[in-house]
């Protein structure tokens, strides 16, 4: 089956919802979108391992050639959640605006990889000195679960990493990262009459709050 254009696969990249978000009700599974990608990257001639992370949470690792090193061009498969009625477009029908192509998730960040089948293509009848990876996961809108159960899987990932979300639309060399840590405190029921019988969990978040905020003060 030939392979669609790339307006064609931006369209269809947008047209298959994948909202993660925390809110059960507006979680949604990605693999629409996964399923696209391998077919397409597939019929390209990579070899593509989905790897299921939870139900209806899918990685997609894609590679073209073989052995140590090589290029990864990143991105992920979901979209924020979305209030239709706030939208002058359908937010999942491409749509032209301006010279523009608009639809949830075409810049951030599934038309990256419409934009990445684009570029390799002519270049797939050369011989790969190192490997070609194509990553795309879930949820890095909400839990980042995707990459997480990527690195626990230890797949090695290539040399160097294009990551294809743009800052303020401009490419950049480097970014800062993130960490995430999470405070779990167990207090102990009292009664007003006698506090000392009881351990609050609210002051000792009190506390560390405070602590926090003077780590903060000291970076």
């Amino acid at each position: 089956m030939p392979l669609p254009s790339m307006k064609d696969q931006f369209a269809a990249l947008i047209a298959a919802p994948s909202v993660s978000c925390t809110q059960a009700a507006l979680d949604q599974s990605n693999r629409p979108v996964i399923d696209l990608l391998a077919s397409w990257l597939g019929d390209l001639g990579f070899a593509c391992d989905i790897q299921q992370v939870s139900p209806g949470k899918f990685n997609l690792l894609a590679s073209f050639g073989s052995g140590p090193g090589g290029l990864v061009l990143a991105g992920h498969s979901d979209t924020v959640p979305f209030d239709a009625a706030l939208w002058q477009t359908d937010p999942l029908k491409l749509t032209e605006v301006d010279g523009r192509w608009v639809g949830l998730g075409s810049c951030d960040m599934k038309g990256f990889f419409a934009l990445i089948i684009e570029a390799v293509r002519p270049l797939l009848e050369q011989p790969f000195k190192q490997p070609l990876l194509i990553l795309a996961t879930c949820d890095e809108e909400s839990s980042m679960a995707g990459a997480r159960a990527l690195a626990e899987a230890g797949r090695p990932l290539g040399r160097a990493a294009v990551i294809g979300e743009p800052t303020g639309l401009k490419p950049i060399r480097l970014h800062k990262g993130v960490m995430m840590e999470r405070i779990d405190i167990l207090g102990r029921s009292g009664h007003s009459s006698d506090p000392r019988l009881g351990r609050s969990a609210l002051e000792a978040m009190h506390d560390a709050i405070g602590e926090l905020r003077g780590l903060r003060l000291v970076g």
